[in-house]
Order: structure tokens, then C-alpha cells, then sequence
């Protein structure tokens, strides 16, 4: 609410302030958004994992000063943590050191536009009797010295701005697709050391450097031959990309029985047909990374044997490895080890630290931990980032170039682990876009995020998280139906991976005897026919190479 020095008037349970001094003021108990808690005399008892605030017009951009009056209870000593946040992005965090209600201000950058302007609690506990609570009585946002004063705006408004920032991260997208993902390219045509125009050309990409993938967890885990027949088709049609599971608790049931004999057939099947390969994960603090012959997680050196092994085995047919799942959230095992131990077994593998919930908060830990790890020269060459915390939320694209953007300053390569936008029905959340997760919304989002991803310079692969439903970890999260029918999202990606971003050129030689041609990167099938010969051979399109083909053409 927004209270009025003189006469208060109510706006969308907000009170617009009189004066261009005047701070504009979101009341708790009567905010647009509250996510979570319970009202409260004069204000607002908020839970964790949700938020209070609301809509703001920003006249224009700057630092304000945001003034929270809230007051709390410890438990265990510890007093309760909220972050102000912008667009559910947290700006900076506040520590609430009393129970009896205090203000609490800030310096917060706004961007001009509609905000959503917000707090969250960040550190709800209960133990040994205590309750940590967060007790918020309103939110303050100063103007600008001489500005235009602050208004209050509406859900509507906020989805509208919302639906243009997305647009524009599109639009940025689609022209670094063209940027970073193709070049130019010729082929230039000889006979005997000269050129020869007026050659026939044709140029295919027939498998693309970045890594289109999925994991390959249900290989020969349905009950017909017709349907493993059809999984494996489905899965060799889309993908170039392969995540093999290395689950300790069940791919090692009885201790020193490995069940290295389903990895080697599915590791096989991948070679035989060009599609590389990842191993996930050989350690990890949660039951399934802990072998069920053990008292909790394995020693060190029980650890390191099995990560040595594993690696060296597959070394030079798995050549990417999440060797610790999850470190910043589960912290029973540590990656400085594990991650020495597999660079010493393999010494050419891509090493990769795989964390979530990066899209929703950015993930401040995992930030940490990887610059520690990087200061500590722990072997890793690139960053995991699943996309499916929080699971019912449509991270705004907008958003996830700007938290792209961010890990992208740590210099390694980033790669999209897990997606699983679901069509199971579930409430659409954290967007503009509301509604349910049908098939339709979930082909649509899979759409603008692969457009996203595949358009931002730092990352090298995208991997979906289950390809059929029938073998899915949440309802719904397939590509494929139970019945290994397509969904629209399948054929959604099958245009984008293998029509729209697949190079297919024709053409005849100039002059010169040079076609050139811009295209995807990757490996491609050059075809040249002239004077009744045909030249086939394979290229590499590279990125910052001079990708000229000569093909001769002999008598």
C-alpha cells in the first residue's frame, strides 16, 4: 500500500504518495504479490520460497533506495536473511536484527520500465524448538533526486514488458545464431593444379559440433523389440549427444561387480552412429550416489578407485564427465579430489562441475564455489547448469542470457544439462506466460530456449532430460508420448537441429572455381561432379579457420 502525506487514495492495494518527494509504498498485508505466509497485525508473516512486494513504474534508470521495515526471530542464534529483488532477480541481501519491527534501507539499481520489486526470506529454519520467522510491515522506494516520482503499476502491465523483454532476448538470439554458430566457407574446385568453373556443388551438414543431446537412460528398458527399435530411432534422429548414467547405488550393486556390460553396448550403439558421449556422475552426496554395500558415502580412497577406473576405461569414447553431481547443494563429497583424480586417469576428458536451481536465483553458491575452484586450480573445462529448479517455472529468456552471461565471465565452456519443461498439466510459473504446461507450451518453450541457448557464445551443448515419458523422472517431462509417439516439442526440435540450423547448399563454381557458401558448424559431406566425375569426401566447418576445400578432380 502506498500511503498519501495528505489524502491517501488506493490503487491496486498500493497507496500513491502526493509529491514528487514522496516515497512510493507497497503495504504487506496488502501487496499485489504474496506468495507465501500469513498476514499478521500490521504486516505480513512471510514463509521461505516466497516473496512479497509489487508493480512498479520506473521513470528512469539509477540506484534508489529501497527501505525495508520488517522485524524477525532468530533460532539458534542465526537472525533471518531477506534479499530485495528486481524482477525476481535478488539486488542485494539484508540481515534483520531484531524482533521489533526497524527500517532497513538499501541501494538498489532500477532500469526504467515496469518492475517487479520484491522480498524474499532467504533463511527460514526451525530446530530444537526455535522458529526463525521474517515479519515485513512494508517496502519503501525513494525517488530520484529531481526525477519523475515512482507509480505503481498492475500484473497486466508487468506481463506486457515482460512479453517485449522476451522478444528482444529472441531477437538478440537469433543474430548471435549468425554470429557464433555459422561462417563462410568455400570449396574450391581443381583439375591438375588449375580451376574449374562451372563445377556442380553440394554441401551437407551432416552432424553438428554443438551438442544436441539427451540422456540415454531407457536403451533397451521396454518390454518389446519394436519399442527399443523405435526409442533408439527417435533418439539417433535428433541426437548427436549421449548422457550414459553412472549412478553408484545401482550400476555397482554388489561391490566390485561394475555393470560395465550395458555401458559398452550402449557406448557401442553411440559410436557406431557419430554421437559423442558424457558420463553422469561417478560421485555424488544424495542415496543414489551411494553404493548400497556401503555405511554412507565410500572413503576417499574408495572414491578415487572408482573414479580412475571408470575414466580410464572409457577413455577416448565417453569424453565428457559430470564426475560430481550437484557439489553446491549436496555436500557430502567435494570436487577438488575427484575432479584431480579424473584429469590424471584421462587426461583429454572435458571436465564438467553440474549444479541447479541456476535459473531461478542464479545460484550465488555455485558461483562461488566454481571461482574457488578456479582459484584453487581444480581441474574442471566446463559448467554444468540444469534447467528444470524451479520445476514448474518458465525461466523469462531475458533472465537466462543474463545469468549465461554471468558464468560465462569464469571462461569454460557452459553446457545445459538438464531440461525437462513438462507437459503434464502443472502450473505455469515465473512468467508472463500463464496457463498450464500442456504439450503446446512446453513444444513452444522448448522452441525460444533451444533458439537461446544455441544463439550465446559460451555454450557448446543442451541436453533434455528424458527423452519418453514412459521412462521419465517427472510426468510429463518427455519428448516422446508413452506410446514413443512425438510430441510437438520433438518436432519442434527435429525442425530447429535438423532442418533450420543444417546447412544444405548447391550450387556451380565460379570463374575462379570457388563456390562459397555460409554455414553451420560442423562436420559436412562435400559432393563435386564435373566432366562426368564425382568427388565425395567429409570437411570440418570451423569457427575462425579459412575453411577452404580444395577437391581435385583427377582424371
Amino acid at each position: 500500500m502506498m500511503r498519501c502525506i495528505a489524502i491517501p487514495a488506493v490503487l491496486f492495494g498500493i497507496w500513491i504518495a502526493a509529491g514528487s518527494a514522496a516515497a512510493l509504498t507497497i503495504e504487506a498485508e496488502q501487496a499485489p504479490v504474496r506468495s507465501a505466509g500469513a498476514p499478521m497485525k500490521d504486516g505480513w508473516n512471510l514463509h521461505s520460497n516466497g516473496e512479497v512486494g509489487g508493480y512498479v513504474l520506473v521513470p528512469a534508470d539509477g540506484d534508489y533506495t529501497v527501505t525495508v521495515r520488517a522485524g524477525g526471530t532468530p533460532c539458534r542464534g542465526e537472525w533471518p536473511k531477506m534479499a530485495v529483488a528486481v524482477d525476481r532477480r535478488p539486488a542485494v541481501d539484508v540481515r534483520v536484527g531484531r524482533k521489533d519491527f526497524a527500517d532497513y534501507a538499501v541501494q538498489v539499481p532500477l532500469t526504467a520500465g515496469v518492475r517487479l520489486v520484491t522480498v524474499a526470506f532467504l533463511n527460514d529454519a526451525v530446530a530444537g524448538g526455535e522458529d526463525r520467522n521474517l515479519f515485513l510491515d512494508r517496502i519503501a522506494i525513494a525517488p530520484l533526486k529531481g526525477a519523475q516520482e515512482l507509480r505503481s503499476a498492475t500484473a497486466a502491465d508487468y506481463a506486457a514488458e515482460d512479453a517485449r523483454r522476451e522478444q528482444q532476448a529472441l531477437a538478440r538470439a537469433d543474430a548471435g545464431i549468425e554470429k557464433h554458430r555459422k561462417s563462410d566457407a568455400a570449396v574450391a574446385v581443381v583439375r591438375a593444379g588449375k580451376p574449374v568453373a562451372d563445377a556442380n556443388v553440394r554441401v551437407e551438414l551432416v552432424r553438428h559440433a554443438f551438442l544436441f543431446g539427451c540422456n540415454i537412460y531407457a536403451f533397451d528398458r521396454f518390454k518389446t523389440d519394436a519399442e527399443n527399435a523405435a526409442y533408439k530411432q527417435r533418439f539417433a534422429d535428433l541426437f548427436n549427444y549421449a548422457t550414459l548414467g553412472f549412478y553408484w547405488r545401482a550400476y555397482e550393486r554388489e561391490r566390485g561387480k561394475p555393470n560395465y556390460a550395458l555401458t559398452d553396448t550402449v557406448a557401442a550403439w553411440c559410436r557406431e552412429r557419430g554421437i559423442r558421449m558424457k558420463g553422469h556422475p561417478l560421485l555424488w552426496g544424495l542415496e543414489a550416489g551411494v553404493p548400497r554395500w556401503s555405511d554412507g558415502q565410500p572413503p576417499a580412497e574408495v572414491q578415487k578407485a572408482r573414479v580412475q577406473e571408470i575414466v580410464r576405461r572409457y577413455a577416448g569414447t565417453i569424453e565428457f564427465w559430470e564426475v560430481v553431481n550437484e557439489p553446491s547443494h549436496c555436500r557430502g563429497v567435494t570436487i577438488d579430489g575427484p575432479y584431480r583424480w579424473a584429469r590424471e586417469a584421462d587426461p583429454s576428458a572435458h571436465l564438467i562441475v553440474n549444479d541447479y536451481s541456476v535459473f531461478d536465483d542464479g545460484e550465488p553458491n555455485f558461483l562461488r564455489l566454481l571461482e574457488k575452484a578456479k582459484a584453487d586450480g581444480v581441474p574442471f573445462d566446463g559448467i554444468g547448469i540444469q534447467a528444470h529448479e524451479p520445476r514448474t517455472m518458465r525461466f523469462p529468456l531475458d533472465r537466462v542470457q543474463e545469468i549465461l552471461d554471468h558464468y560465462a565471465t569464469l571462461g569454460k565452456a557452459i553446457h545445459i544439462t538438464e531440461f525437462s519443461p513438462c507437459s503434464g498439466g502443472q502450473p505455469i510459473t515465473g512468467s508472463h506466460v500463464t496457463g498450464t504446461w500442456t504439450e503446446q507450451a512446453q513444444a513452444e518453450y522448448a522452441e525460444r530456449f533451444y533458439r537461446v541457448c544455441f544463439g550465446h557464445p559460451a555454450i557448446v551443448g543442451i541436453t533434455w532430460w528424458d527423452l519418453c515419458d514412459a521412462h521419465s523422472w517427472l510426468p510429463g517431462g518427455g519428448l516422446l508420448r508413452k506410446d514413443l509417439s512425438p510430441k510437438p516439442a520433438y518436432e519442434v526440435l527435429h525442425r530447429l537441429i535438423c532442418e533450420t540450423w543444417r546447412t544444405r547448399a548447391d550450387g556451380r563454381t565460379d570463374a575462379a572455381g570457388a563456390f562459397p557458401f555460409r554455414g553451420v558448424h560442423g562436420l559436412y559431406r562435400v559432393t563435386v561432379t564435373s566432366g562426368g566425375k564425382t568427388v565425395t569426401r567429409e570437411e570440418t566447418l570451423e569457427p575462425g579457420q579459412p575453411n577452404r576445400w580444395t577437391v581435385s578432380l583427377e582424371y
